[in-house]
């Protein structure tokens, strides 16, 4: 008479099912916490902190004049300002006056993870306060990007460019 549930007399089955039965209980344990990790995330994420991205309708408008002739009669509407440009066509380099070891290239790093053209990250002079230098014509860009950074200002480009190199903007991280 043969007992299923017991291992006495088999040496060839070892309790808790064997190696392959481990391993197939570790993978089932890593799919079951991948899933939870999604899960969690997507319970957490209000999609309303990040950066800016093409995350649905922009509210932003660029310069021109519509006309709307659904009613009818056309309708003119001028609007001003143009809109930013996506992150990946605005360069950016980041240099640190913070005195803190790392910190430009820290943020050159998340910057670039948030889609930003980075350029090399270096130091500068020390300085008080976040700054974000905006070349002519790219205010909207530099200002979108400042509001990444803790309590960073735009300006206009000085005449002297700080790090000598040609960006849409110039972050200069502080004290």
């Amino acid at each position: 008479m043969s007992d299923r549930t017991s291992n006495m007399g088999r040496p060839d089955r070892q309790p808790g099912g064997g190696p392959g039965f481990s391993a197939a209980r570790g993978a089932a344990l890593v799919a079951l916490a991948v899933i939870l990790g999604i899960v969690l995330l997507n319970a957490i994420d209000d999609g309303n902190s990040g950066p800016v991205g093409d995350g649905g309708a922009s509210s932003s408008t660029s310069a021109g004049t519509t006309t709307d002739t659904t009613g009818g009669s056309p309708e003119t509407t001028t609007t001003t300002g143009a809109a930013p440009l996506p992150p990946a066509e605005v360069t950016v380099r980041v240099l640190n006056g913070s005195g803190v070891g790392g910190a430009a290239g820290g943020l050159t790093n998340t910057l670039k993870a948030q889609g930003y053209q980075t350029l090399l990250a270096g130091d500068t002079d020390g300085r008080q306060g976040n700054v974000v230098f905006a070349k002519e014509n790219r205010t909207a860009e530099c200002e979108a990007l400042a509001e990444l950074i803790t309590d960073a200002k735009v300006e206009a480009m000085p005449a002297e460019v700080p790090g000598g190199q040609d960006a849409d903007c110039i972050v200069v991280l502080g004290s």
